[in-house]
């Protein structure tokens, strides 16, 4: 009975804690697709002050809610903690058309503009809440980390930061001309990553290429090219907290000499797969790889982004 009580206990208490992070679902028409994204507004949100937006995209056979839940809307509660407002958009058919990458993504081979999404969806944040222009960040695991590069690439003057998780730059990206503003970045990727290799290749998925990519390597040399951060100012190990990942975590830190706000970090995952550090396991490890608990992707790349406003 004891046991029964307590179990019930857990549920409903996990309810009341996630009912506490939901977000807003908003709808709109774009372009002929009746498009959707969700907003969670920090809980003293208040008209009179403008607040950063942190842009987060799914990836591919992923959805927006599925995202909040894998990463326990932590996130949402960051921004309670720190008042930035927190927009979960949904691509077309669980997917973003990152570029020319192939044809087998949905929003890929129907050339979804997504970027125009994007673009119309902080225009509509802009018309609707009290939003910071000046400090708009994107991040994405995978397809989403694609696509926080394409958008980095193509609305620069928007977008001050971008976070990849479980991503590097595709070679038809890379050939593109560079951002007109600086963007800064944190990469997050693991060595042993058996979709996205992180040395390079092409992601494969059920033994299907899905594109060209470069290695992690190079595509943070030209992340650095582009915001010219060409001092490495700090290298360090995270302290290896849970031994039983099976995986270890070291950051490194280039800035502009000049500008020492625009920087480029790579956090390197040895051992780690294609996962967001700090969440469950919920796919298995022979199609993922290992998941590292050591960090939280989330404080991570909240953490650099709070650092560049």
């Amino acid at each position: 009975m004891k046991k029964n009580c307590l179990i019930l206990f857990l549920i409903l208490n996990s309810i009341v804690v996630w009912s506490q992070y939901r977000t807003e679902t908003k709808h709109l028409n774009f372009e002929g697709y009746e498009r959707s994204y969700e907003v969670y507004l920090p809980k003293n949100y208040s008209e009179k002050t403008n607040y950063p937006v942190v842009f987060i995209l799914h990836g591919g056979g992923g959805t927006a809610k599925g995202l909040i839940r894998t990463t326990s809307a932590r996130f949402n509660k960051l921004a309670n903690r720190d008042n930035f407002i927190a927009v979960y958009p949904s691509g077309i058919g669980k997917s973003w058309n990152d570029g020319a990458r192939d044809t087998i993504g949905v929003a890929r081979k129907l050339k979804i503009n997504d970027v125009g999404f994007i673009e119309t969806v902080i225009q509509q944040l802009k018309s609707n809440l009290s939003i910071d222009i000046n400090n708009i960040f994107v991040c994405g695991i995978s397809n989403g980390g694609f696509m926080a590069q394409r958008l980095a690439f193509e609305l620069s003057d928007k977008i001050k930061g971008i976070g990849v998780v479980a991503a590097n730059l595709s070679e038809i990206q890379s050939k593109k001309s560079f951002p007109k503003n600086p963007v800064s970045a944190i990469f997050i990727n693991g060595t042993k990553d058996p979709l996205v290799p992180f040395n390079g290749g092409h992601v494969t998925i059920f033994k299907q290429k899905r594109g060209a990519i470069l290695s992690v390597y190079e595509s943070i040399e030209i992340w650095k090219e582009i915001n010219d951060c060409s001092e490495k100012i700090s290298e360090m190990p995270f302290p290896n907290t849970n031994s039983k990942d099976n995986c270890t975590a070291i950051k490194t830190v280039w800035q502009n000499p000049e500008k020492t706000n625009i920087q480029v970090v790579a956090i390197k995952v040895e051992n780690g797969g294609h996962t967001w550090p700090g969440t469950k396991q919920n796919l298995p490890k022979w199609l993922v790889g290992n998941t590292n608990q050591d960090i939280n992707g989330c404080d991570e790349i909240w953490s650099f982004f709070k650092s560049l406003k």
